[in-house]
């Protein structure tokens, strides 16, 4: 059932983010083109035209996030909490399942929006550079990625990759929180959604401060890998001597703990404290 429900929520949503992708991916082409176009020939009017394109791709930019945290929001609330509620309630499903569905249906779009702006960002960049001969710089561009591989050792492209990896359970985990901040906003009659924002924040603030009040190496590997990426020539010494890998651990298992909890926050008041519009 629970494929169903996925099924459902992508089929539902991808209008939605099909659309804002590829309005991210045409301001993208036409900004980069402009600015190309403004560099072969100098001219005034496209001078004018790249500032007002650079508006509207940075407009489009803001806009991919506020979408993507609103699609979130207003998929779980209308279609758990609102009047969509009694049909999806009534369905042989378990609350568990429903907010699972909503979980990575939300987690996957995120990753997609990321993807997007990387992708628009690599569209723009090498629009801007057409005029430089992109194929005769291959070969230096390609000697560039081996000396940084080879100047990085393997302990800093794992500490690396880890820190996706804490990146996507934290994404993860804010998602969850965001959920249980609607339920918890849906418990007041007056203002629920303020309500909601607030619990959202004062949320975020409590697991904040936790994170700090716990996590006593937090500060220390965020200083190896922002040192790390400044000096090259320090990352063999920086990373291993501040312990980036165990300190990450515990970012890591804080950011599961957190999830864990806001999610099963999420099914408990839903499963008891339920009350549809």
């Amino acid at each position: 059932m629970l494929k169903k429900l996925l099924k459902y929520e992508f089929k539902a949503t991808a209008r939605t983010y099909g659309g804002m992708y590829l309005a991210l991916l045409a301001a993208s082409v036409l900004f980069g083109g402009s600015v190309w176009r403004w560099n072969s020939t100098n001219s005034d009017a496209y001078s004018t035209l790249v500032g007002l394109l650079s508006l509207v791709y940075t407009a489009v930019i803001i806009g991919t996030v506020v979408v993507t945290i609103m699609t979130i929001v207003q998929r779980f609330y209308r279609n758990l909490l609102g009047r969509e509620g009694y049909l999806m309630h009534t369905l042989p499903v378990t609350e568990t399942q429903l907010v699972t569905s909503k979980l990575i249906s939300s987690t996957v779009w995120s990753l997609c929006s990321i993807l997007a702006a990387c992708l628009s960002f690599g569209i723009l960049a090498v629009l801007m550079m057409a005029d430089m001969d992109l194929l005769g710089q291959l070969p230096l561009m390609w000697s560039i990625i081996r000396e940084a591989f080879a100047r990085y050792n393997m302990e800093f492209w794992g500490a690396l990759a880890f820190s996706g990896v804490v990146g996507f359970v934290r994404m993860v985990s804010v998602i969850a929180c965001i959920y249980a901040a609607c339920m918890v906003g849906h418990q007041f009659k007056n203002h629920p959604a303020l309500a909601g924002i607030l619990s959202f924040f004062v949320m975020q603030y409590v697991q904040g401060w936790l994170e700090k009040l716990l996590q006593i190496g937090t500060g220390v590997y965020e200083t190896a890998i922002y040192s790390a990426v400044g000096d090259v020539g320090s990352i063999e010494t920086t990373v291993s001597a501040l312990g980036y890998m165990g300190s990450a651990m515990v970012t890591l298992g804080i950011a599961v703990a957190f999830g864990v909890f806001w999610f099963g926050l999420t099914v408990w008041l839903m499963r008891n404290k339920l009350n549809l519009e």
